[in-house]
């Protein structure tokens, strides 16, 4: 059974008892106990100062389809398109720009970290966790049937262009995205101190 017929099928129950405040008050009962999940809240990670500036830049960079490398101890960064190193003579054909043509610094660097645009599957998670934050439930299930369908990600961003959560919508990205970042740069900042007392 398709998710749009379920949800007919639950309407029509709660219609039939819609006068009924005891059996509305069990239903609602069920609902919070048995399948109801608050939506979860982003936990805040704790970065050391030093590199806080850097977290919305790289956010942002791996948002719009590049990789960044940074280097820890002077906080530069390095942006690479992901399709120059995906598809280099395509890109090189189409842009006229190589890696050798950059100039690029990183390599050189003592110590680099490495950003990486986020896989579909990422994204896809993102869009999911929004969707069950918003409060207006018509909205809601238009998103799922979205996410549901063929061509998700263009069906999510026409029906989110088109709302009054657009922004939200930026905002929870942005946010999930730097989160993202703090978490991988916590990860390679231990792992390298680790390195360190190994040598």
């Amino acid at each position: 059974m398709k998710t749009n017929d379920l949800l007919d099928e639950i309407l029509q129950i709660l219609y039939t008892v819609k006068e009924d405040r005891d059996k509305l008050e069990k239903i609602l009962r069920f609902f919070k106990d048995e399948v109801y999940e608050e939506p979860e809240e982003p936990e805040e990670i704790e970065l050391p100062e030093k590199y806080k500036k850097v977290v919305s830049q790289i956010a942002d960079s791996i948002d719009a389809g590049f990789i960044c490398y940074l280097n820890p101890e002077t906080l530069e960064t390095e942006n690479i398109p992901q399709e120059m190193i995906n598809n280099p003579y395509e890109f090189e054909a189409m842009t006229g720009e190589s890696l050798d043509s950059m100039d690029l610094q990183h390599s050189k660097w003592e110590s680099c970290i490495t950003f990486e645009p986020l896989e579909s599957h990422e994204s896809f998670k993102i869009m999911e966790q929004f969707v069950k934050s918003i409060a207006d439930r018509r909205l809601r299930e238009k998103l799922i049937n979205a996410l549901d369908r063929r061509k998700p990600f263009a069906n999510f961003k026409a029906i989110i262009d088109n709302s009054p959560y657009r922004q939200d919508w930026f905002d929870f990205k942005k946010q999930w995205l730097e989160n993202h970042v703090k978490e991988l740069l916590l990860m390679k900042l231990e792992e390298e101190q680790d390195n360190y007392k190994i040598k």
